[in-house]
């Protein structure tokens, strides 16, 4: 079902925006912590294209959510490089100010590696690295008020922009890209309300403890 390798093991989770991909892969690598599995997290939002030769303007009306805003050419590389064992500078992405902060911010290579964003399963060659690959799906009013609660407390904006931005890129985006991937999973969750989804988090724990043991 899965790649064998002992040394390594990279976990791709995808989904769409609010469905909960980054709090389940930070519940992942807690857990397996606990039991003597070290992992790192691999966020696809800090490869967001800088955008430095937009205004600020422009910048608020771009197309965050189409597979292009990505920088999958970086992503892959520096993910290949983890899986190598080499530690990277991983950039850093400003959602204020819609482009890369100046400083990168080191991660190191760790047995587990947990690679989420919308497009984790879009990208040949990120996919590719992939050993196992989660889908996670979400009725539509839990990922609009999840992402609403996000992006007023952590990314500045308000009401007005989250309506436009949810009619206007991410339900259309979501349904032309992100959902189609679902078929590259190898396990899909269905995520309702506020509680991580218990039991596949057990049984995820439970097959990296296997792989690793």
């Amino acid at each position: 079902m899965y790649n064998t390798r002992k040394s390594r093991f990279v976990l791709g989770i995808a989904g769409g925006s609010g469905s909960g991909k980054t709090t389940l892969a930070r519940r992942l690598i807690t857990e397996c912590r606990k039991i003597g599995i070290e992992g790192e997290l691999f966020s696809l939002d800090n490869y967001y294209r800088p955008l430095t030769h937009l205004s600020f303007d422009e910048r608020k009306t771009y197309n965050f959510d189409h597979p292009d805003a990505i920088d999958a050419s970086l992503a892959a590389k520096q993910l290949g490089e983890l899986c190598a064992g080499k530690a990277i500078e991983q950039p850093v992405y400003d959602f204020k100010l819609h482009t890369r902060e100046k400083e990168s911010v080191p991660l190191k290579s760790t047995p587990l590696i947990v690679v989420e964003g919308l497009y984790a399963l879009y990208f040949p060659k990120i996919a590719a690295m992939c050993d196992y690959k989660i889908f996670i799906s979400t009725g539509m009013v839990t990922a609009v008020l999840r992402r609403v609660q996000r992006d007023i407390s952590e990314r500045g904006r308000d009401i007005e922009g989250i309506r436009h931005q949810i009619l206007a890129t991410v339900m259309p985006m979501y349904e032309t890209y992100v959902k189609p991937t679902q078929r590259e999973a190898h396990f899909s969750i269905n995520w309702e309300g506020e509680e991580i989804p218990g039991k596949a988090t057990e049984g995820l724990v439970r097959m990296l403890r296997d792989h690793f043991r």
